[in-house]
């Protein structure tokens, strides 16, 4: 898959792991000042009291029956009302929008997710809760991988890549430490192993 070019510059941790925030250019391309600001918008995560909160409920059945009702409704609104700050300051947890493509409709579907970053790429994986099948989201970017993603107040085009084995196995241990009900989802999916995705950033 044909990747956007990389660019290198300065890294810094952030609670959604290293992110390369600035080019060594001294003219930065338009790409790479919108990573900046992504940069910038994840500094400002931290942990919250409903940060514990939503990691121990976020284990249970009742909880997980609860948010895949309102949360793809709830988050979309609060997350572009606030440009991303409710979600910072309630949640505590890196969390984006993703667009994409309906693969039977051809329409535009918006999916609320938490996210890791892996160099300049974002990593999503469609746990869907700990349900047997796989989101819509999943079968959408299969098939159109072109999409877009919305972290806090940056919009950015995206490619996604179904992640290989290795790459599945050292991130899903991240996401697991990101948020334990993901290790109670992986129990209930059966014989399903969620699918991930890396986001290339191109625009």
């Amino acid at each position: 898959m044909e990747r956007a070019p990389s660019t290198r510059g300065e890294s810094r941790a952030t609670p959604c792991g290293r992110v390369l925030i600035w080019g060594m250019s001294d003219e930065p391309s338009e790409l790479s000042a919108r990573l900046h600001r992504v940069a910038e918008y994840e500094e400002r995560i931290h942990h919250t009291p409903l940060t514990s909160m939503l990691r121990s409920l976020g284990r249970t059945r009742g909880f997980a029956a609860v948010y895949r009702r309102i949360g793809p409704t709830l988050d979309p609104w609060l997350m572009r009302k606030s440009r991303g700050r409710a979600i910072t300051r309630l949640y505590g947890l890196p969390a984006l929008l993703l667009d994409t493509t309906g693969s039977k409709t051809g329409l535009l579907r918006t999916s609320p997710l938490l996210y890791l970053r892996d160099g300049e790429d974002f990593v999503v994986v469609g746990t869907n809760f700990g349900q047997f099948h796989h989101p819509a989201w999943t079968a959408n970017l299969l098939s159109c991988p072109q999409a877009h993603v919305e972290v806090g107040p940056v919009r950015l085009a995206v490619v996604a890549e179904v992640a290989d084995q290795a790459t599945w196995e050292r991130n899903w241990i991240r996401f697991c430490d990101l948020y334990p009900g993901y290790a109670d989802y992986l129990q209930r999916c059966g014989d399903r192993i969620p699918r991930m995705f890396l986001l290339h950033p191109t625009a």
